[in-house]
């Protein structure tokens, strides 16, 4: 497998009422066995300002790029997935090691900007 691009996006509301403005699709773009395939994750924009709220993620690159890619392995073959407890958000987090995915996503974006 090798890791082509790592991105997110913050949702915005396509009706007055809809709450997606508060929600985040982390995505990581990927090569597997010969196929470029995506994994989405979507979560609540809260859980990640809380993360750095708590001092879980210090680095200039936004934490909303690394959510994918610290669960693509976690998940495989899935295309996407929701995260709706602050619980399951936060445990995935801290059995990372979290300056190695911030290495990796540096690697990536280093990569791509060649």
């Amino acid at each position: 497998m090798k890791i082509i691009d790592v991105t997110y996006e913050h949702l915005e509301k396509e009706r007055s009422n809809s709450p997606e403005d508060s929600f985040v699709r982390s995505t990581v773009t990927y090569i597997h066995d010969g196929n470029e395939k995506k994994f989405h994750v979507l979560y609540p924009a809260i859980f990640s300002e809380t993360a750095e709220a708590k001092g879980i993620w210090e680095y200039e690159v936004p934490l909303h790029e690394a959510i994918a890619l610290n669960l693509l392995s976690s998940y495989p073959g899935r295309k996407r997935l929701y995260i709706n407890s602050e619980d399951d958000f936060f445990s995935t987090l801290e059995k990372t090691n979290i300056p190695e995915l911030y290495t990796t996503i540096l690697n990536i974006k280093k990569h791509n900007d060649e």
